[in-house]
């Protein structure tokens, strides 16, 4: 098998794992409005979704011309050049959306695949004209003009997204409330009727455009007779939907299953280029090269010009990737859940941490809603005051959906309207994008954002965008790198670069498992059990005191070996750790208002807990800090009199936590005072020791109250596990 052979088989693997990494990112685009709203079982949705992924798979023939000339000139580069882009290009799309899939952030596949083309065409074609004074300039080798459309177009349709999903949402609750009683017959057959008149035409627009069975005049047919159709369809489902409501059967929830299918066939059809175009474009050119004689840096590929007819077969099994991704793969469940939380109606664990800029906007937009409210008249507010009144329900409840089937309704048909409309005036976008941002917006109006949520979830919207705008900029970025390095160093660059995804894909498995895990232990499996027995912290507990032995472990070892990596490591995961351990803390106060228990020793004891662990962190980050300054700043290392002190400390703190932990182990076990006692007199002999280096003038004043802060907080630290070995 020869060189090139190799590389397109590289290709084709790279597309198995890019369907699988794509597919969970993309997920989140048809699957959170079903999910988050609780219409069917999982099961059943992703039975929905994978038929219209299936489905859509087979109508994606037509698109394949985006990897192949929509981005660069392939008439100006060789066939052993446009072999590096591609590979380069799938190198860093499998290893960028991975690491998003990772921290459940979802992106554009469309953006960082049009960025990815452009960052590796532009690499090699920099290669080209600086070897090649007739080569011409950087920029006659790409479309840049397609990508600052993209760029616009975006910016757009995030804006107008957000704005009409607000505008749509507000509405729609003002019709019908949250009430179901409240729900018309009219109003419910009416809406439905529309949904579905609209999530049909959404797919004969994007869903049959480029199907190999629909033909261009057919196409062209149904696009300019939209209003009869529309009409038609209007008139169709508007019995369908009376005759369903007569039967009994929730309209609205078939319009969000509905809306699950068609936007899922829409993202198959249409999304599945970013994910096998390349690697079919790659197999293109290998076949346009084999049989010519050329070597591969004399042939150009005009051929990549000429119109393509994708093969079913591959695009069915690429579509059955994808189904399979979407029932086992755990990071297309972390991408869903991180908008179905930043949208869902009630209160729960928040994951963004907020900013100054988050803070900021929800101040402005707080003091406005007030100052603008006083212009309406008194009448008006209590009218709309009364439509958004909720049920009033308990906050913790497992098997309550995160908002109800209208604002699902609402973001499926609003963001299908959106689609549309673009398309038809051929305006580039995300489907991701949009989805996302219909969704923010309807929860706006739903006034799910309230004043002890807003700014959590404005925090978690910019963390969003900012990742898109990354995207593009990291997209660009890698794969711009990596076909230069394939371009200098061949063979051996694309042997390093392969075993580097393969291991960065490992980690972030790793890690994602961890994340996971942890999300478990806030997790209960039947709300019917949870009483005092399973509401315990006890068991995180645990973990919060072995996690706490090493991180005093990991301080001392830093001041005493001088390790500044370990020092800027252990600060970074501190911050994470912390977040977690508050997250903790809220979802027991959440689960408190389930069982409501009594002011009684058992809760009591719960609430001692909470104060220990808080303290036991506070500790534990105050002592990351001092040594981080003290070693980073290139202090006077501690004397030898001091080095010894620590290095007894450090051993008699090791003991001391798994004594305590041996109490949660083996309930019978006392503690023995001996290690409690020895760590006191021993902080007594190390605080002498840093106060004589002082007097002796051997340290400075600033490296002594470095020191004298972190013995404080090491008493702390004691006084803490005094406190646990009372209990």
């Amino acid at each position: 098998m020869g060189y090139f052979e190799l590389v397109v088989g590289l290709l084709f693997l790279l597309a198995l794992v890019d369907l699988s990494v794509g597919v969970s990112n993309d997920a989140v685009n048809f699957l959170n409005s079903a999910i988050g709203s609780r219409v069917a079982s999982r099961k059943v949705i992703l039975i929905i979704a994978g038929l219209g992924v299936l489905v859509g798979s087979m109508f994606s023939s037509g698109i394949m011309e985006v990897a192949r000339k929509g981005i660069f000139n392939p008439d100006m580069f060789t066939f052993a050049d446009v072999m590096i882009i591609f590979l380069a290009v799938m190198l860093a799309d499998v290893l960028l959306l991975d690491l998003f899939n990772t921290f459940g952030l979802p992106t554009s596949t469309t953006v960082s695949i049009v960025f990815e083309l452009l960052g590796a065409s532009i690499a090699i074609a920099i290669f080209v004209v600086a070897f090649n004074p007739d080569g011409g300039a950087v920029l006659d080798y790409v479309n840049a003009s397609r990508a600052g459309t993209i760029i616009g177009g975006i910016g757009l349709s995030v804006v107008v997204a957000f704005l009409v999903g607000t505008a749509v949402q507000f509405v729609s609750r003002l019709l019908f409330t949250f009430e179901k009683k409240n729900h018309s017959d009219f109003i419910r057959i009416g809406w439905s009727a529309v949904a579905f008149t609209v999530l049909s035409y959404f797919l004969i627009i994007k869903g049959l455009k480029g199907a190999s069975f629909v033909s261009a005049d057919a196409y062209e047919y149904i696009y300019a007779n939209t209003l009869v159709i529309s009409v038609i369809a209007l008139s169709v489902w508007g019995f369908v939907m009376w005759l369903l409501n007569r039967l009994g059967i929730d309209v609205l929830a078939l319009v969000v299953l509905g809306g699950t299918f068609s936007l899922a066939l829409a993202f198959a059809s249409n999304d599945l280029v970013n994910f096998i175009g390349v690697p079919l474009a790659g197999f293109s050119s290998w076949q346009a090269w084999v049989g010519t004689g050329l070597a591969p840096d004399q042939m150009t590929m005009e051929a990549l010009k000429e119109p393509v007819q994708g093969n079913t077969l591959i695009l069915v099994g690429a579509g059955a990737v994808m189904v399979i991704t979407l029932w086992f793969s755990s990071k297309a469940k972390s991408v869903t859940q991180t908008e179905v939380n930043l949208a869902r109606q009630d209160d729960g664990a928040e994951r963004f941490r907020p900013g100054p800029i988050s803070r900021g906007i929800v101040r402005t937009f707080i003091t406005t809603g007030e100052t603008a409210m006083q212009a309406v008249p008194k009448p008006w507010r209590i009218g709309i005051a009364e439509r958004f009144v909720r049920e009033k329900q308990r906050t913790f409840d497992l098997k309550r959906p995160a908002f109800d089937t209208l604002r699902a309704s609402v973001n499926l048909t609003v963001a299908s309207i959106l689609i549309v409309f673009a398309t038809s005036l051929k305006l580039p976008l995300s489907t991701t994008f949009v989805s996302f941002m219909v969704a923010m917006g309807t929860s706006l109006a739903d006034q799910a954002w309230g004043r002890d949520s807003a700014v959590y979830r404005v925090a978690g919207v910019f963390s969003v965008i900012g990742g898109w705008l990354l995207t593009a900029f990291a997209a660009f970025l890698m794969a711009a790198t990596f076909a230069a390095l394939i371009k200098v160093f061949d063979g051996p660059a694309i042997v390093v670069l392969a075993v580097a995804a393969v291991l960065a894909l490992v980690r972030t498995h790793h890690y994602h498992a961890r994340r996971s895990q942890m999300d478990q232990l806030m997790v209960v499996s039947s709300p019917d059990k949870m009483d005092k027995d399973t509401l315990t912290l006890r068991q995180h507990f645990m973990k919060s005191l072995q996690y706490n032995a090493e991180v005093l472990d990991n301080v001392l070892k830093i001041l005493v070996k001088r390790k500044r990596k370990a020092a800027k490591k252990l600060r970074k995961a501190l911050d994470a750790d912390i977040a977690a351990t508050r997250e903790t803390e809220n979802e027991f106060v959440r689960r408190l208002n389930r069982i409501q228990p009594k002011i009684e020793p058992w809760l009591m004891n719960q609430l001692d807990v909470l104060s220990v662990e808080r303290d036991l962190m506070q500790s534990a980050s105050t002592l990351a800090d001092l040594a981080g300054e003290h070693v980073l700043n290139e202090h006077t290392p501690p004397s030898e009199a001091v080095t010894q002190r620590l290095q007894h400390l450090r051993g008699l703190f090791r003991n001391a936590f798994s004594d305590l932990s041996g109490i949660e182990l083996d309930p019978d076990k006392r503690v023995s005072a001996t290690p409690i006692q020895d760590i006191s007199g021993e902080l007594d002999a190390l605080t002498t020791c840093v106060l004589e280096d002082l007097y002796s003038g051997e340290r400075s004043t600033q490296n002594t109250s470095i020191m004298l802060g972190i013995v404080l907080e090491m008493r702390d630290l004691h006084r803490q596990l005094q406190r646990t070995s009372a209990w």
